[in-house]
């Protein structure tokens, strides 16, 4: 979980015991049989190149730094960690630099994960109270193809499956810059069903002069029993954290007196702090689903960007919300898929302060937001001939909201939105061996509300966007290679800056790229996987300065995994490529330094 943690203990390690499902690992007379979810047949399945899956050994095997790398099964994205690990993660997919999720939507066993109106960032997508051990399956998509996703999947969408038992296990590490990990669980019977119960508790102090003292609590329960109705599960899960941010520095203090390496402290009294409870109830059946959840969340940190003032954000919330969808086979060439899903976020407080040194100094801004949404949605397979299947889908959305100030100086407002996002797909079977696709979609993404309700150039509580992409599937033997070109124009980037408490509204976007992926599984116990991904932002305002600022623009991947017997290993590598910093590309970051280039003037940057 950690560069350079070492295993000191391991007893009963973890596996999933529904050796029937997908995915999972079952040891026979010490015979280990790997089932990779990568390479699932998606041939007549899919319904465009860039879905997939991954579960199995695949993840039980992956090396992780942090838990949101876990996301990086979904080929492209990159997960980043900065000011400090209690933090959300940087989200880098298909040219966006995904500022904590804006425009990446994540569940959890049907529950979203991404926080709108959030106190730092619009779609913050926190899973760092995700325990590992839990994750049996991560299903992903990419674009804004599918009906059933609304709010926050413009670059695409992970749906996590979290496992329905566990063999015991306990592990307990430790490794370089004071990382600890001990994590327990199981599963029991319990009445007619079956309680799976995981903890875990983690440390990290990191190589900085300010150790981040981090310290992490955890825990998860599930239970889950037939009924007459379906498969009934109840599930809980809890996160604490505390922590001290790392800042970024700037590089011209690298060096000085107050400041010897790139590990120095110049800000020393920021803090922060999350918890979050989530509790859901989901019933399954052969032909529908439904689910009901409820979270409670509480976070604040301090952070001082720019060593000048320093800041306390804060968010305090309860959220209700729920899901149901239903298939019907409407004779063998035709299939529907009807839905609709609910949620309502009662934000009691939700802002920014000046703080001195950790004190708290003056308000800047401390609001109540209400803000409702419902969604219904429709799907259907066409199976027009027996190698040509036609997707189509429609989904509709309404967005209602209030923003009460609790200052004298704030602004107060309500608003509603509504739109339709309509949705096609084909897919045609070349052959047994290939399939090709093409797709078309319209999404959004809503913005943060408080600015919607700006008497000074209001933002719009939604943005659209739509997008197209071809590609092509190949399938052959245990070996698997899609590659997809894509398009993706968005109509505005704006979004509420929390860093500065004020709205930012950007030009309409247009972005491009490929995605090339592969997956070869040449011994029942040893799998390679392989991504290569480029990507090309730009504002399409038709000024000179048309460049996306964190904007990347190739990523790549490359991994192994082993397991035989009582062995296992997994090796991976990645590559993050670089992306322009300024909006006429005169500053270009590179493997973590910087590329100067020419611009008008002569001068250098």
């Amino acid at each position: 979980m950690a560069a350079g943690f070492l295993i000191v203990g391991l007893v009963v390690p973890p596996d999933s015991a529904n050796a029937g499902g997908t995915g999972t690992a079952t040891t026979l007379d010490d015979i280990v049989v790997i089932a990779f979810a990568r390479g699932e047949k998606l041939i007549g399945k899919a319904a465009a190149a860039s879905e997939g899956a991954v579960g199995g050994a695949d993840l039980a095997v992956r090396p992780l730094q942090r838990v949101a790398e876990m996301l990086e099964a979904v080929p492209g994205l990159i997960a980043a960690q900065h000011s400090g690990s209690g933090k959300a993660n940087q989200y880098f997919l298909r040219g966006f630099n995904l500022d904590h999720g804006t425009d990446f939507t994540v569940y959890i066993d049907d529950v979203p994960q991404n926080l709108r109106t959030h106190g730092h960032g619009q779609g913050y997508l926190d899973i760092n109270g995700l325990i590992p051990e839990t994750v049996e399956r991560i299903d992903y998509r990419k674009g804004t193809y599918r009906a059933d996703v609304g709010d926050f999947s413009m670059a695409g969408a992970s749906f996590l499956t979290t496992v329905r038992e566990l063999k015991p296990f306990a592990a307990v590490e430790t490794g370089e810059y004071g990382w600890r990990r001990v994590a327990a669980g199981g599963s029991a019977a319990l009445g007619a069903g079956r309680l799976t119960v995981v903890g875990q508790w983690k440390a990290y102090d990191g190589p900085w002069q300010l150790p981040e003292d981090l310290h992490h609590y955890a825990a998860w329960a599930k239970f889950e029993q037939p009924t007459a109705l379906g498969t009934l599960s109840l599930s809980l899960s809890s996160y604490s954290a505390t922590w001290h941010p790392t800042e970024q520095i700037p590089e011209r203090a690298i060096g000085s007196d107050i400041c010897s390496d790139e590990f120095c402290a110049l800000e020393t009294t920021a803090v922060g702090s999350t918890r979050r409870w989530i509790g859901a109830a989901r019933l399954v059946a052969d032909d529908w689903n439904a689910t009901l959840y409820g979270q409670y969340y509480d976070w604040h940190m301090l952070s001082n960007s720019t060593y000048a003032f320093q800041i306390n954000q804060f968010d305090r919330r309860w959220i209700l919300g729920g899901r149901y969808e239903r298939d019907f086979r409407l004779g063998d060439a035709l299939s529907l898929t009807a839905g609709g899903e609910f949620r309502h976020d009662k934000v009691g407080n939700v802002g920014v302060e000046h703080t001195d040194d950790g004190v708290f100094a003056e308000p800047i801004s401390r609001d109540r937001v209400t803000e409702s949404s419902g969604g219904v949605y429709l799907e259907s397979v066409w199976s027009v001939t027996d190698r040509l299947r036609v997707n189509a889908g429609l989904r509709g959305d309404l967005y209602r909201f209030d923003v009460e100030t609790r200052l004298a100086t704030g602004e107060n407002g309500n608003g509603h939105k509504s739109l339709v996002s309509p949705k096609l797909g084909l897919a045609y079977r070349v052959g047994e061996r290939i399939e090709v696709y093409g797709n078309w979609g319209h999404g959004f993404h809503s913005n943060d509300v408080r600015g919607g309700v700006r008497r000074d150039a209001p933002v719009p509580a939604i943005s659209k966007g739509n997008g197209r992409e071809v590609g092509a599937r190949f399938e052959v033997g245990n070996f698997r290679l899609t590659t997809t070109y894509w398009w993706l124009d968005l109509d505005s980037e704006l979004k509420f800056v929390g860093d500065s408490n004020s709205v930012e509204p950007g030009d309409a976007t247009r972005r491009r790229g490929y995605e090339m992926v592969a997956f070869w599984r040449p011994l029942t116990w040893l799998a390679f996987d392989g991504v290569w991904t480029g990507s090309r932002a730009r504002f399409s305002n038709g000024s000179t300065n048309a460049y996306v600022p964190g904007a990347i623009e190739h990523a790549g991947e490359l991994g192994l995994s082993a397991l035989r017997d009582r062995w296992d290993a997994s090796l991976r590598v990645r590559y993050l490529g670089s992306y322009p910093l300024t909006e006429d590309g005169s500053a270009t970051a590179v493997n973590g330094g910087l590329k100067a280039r020419h611009i008008g003037d002569g001068s250098r940057i």
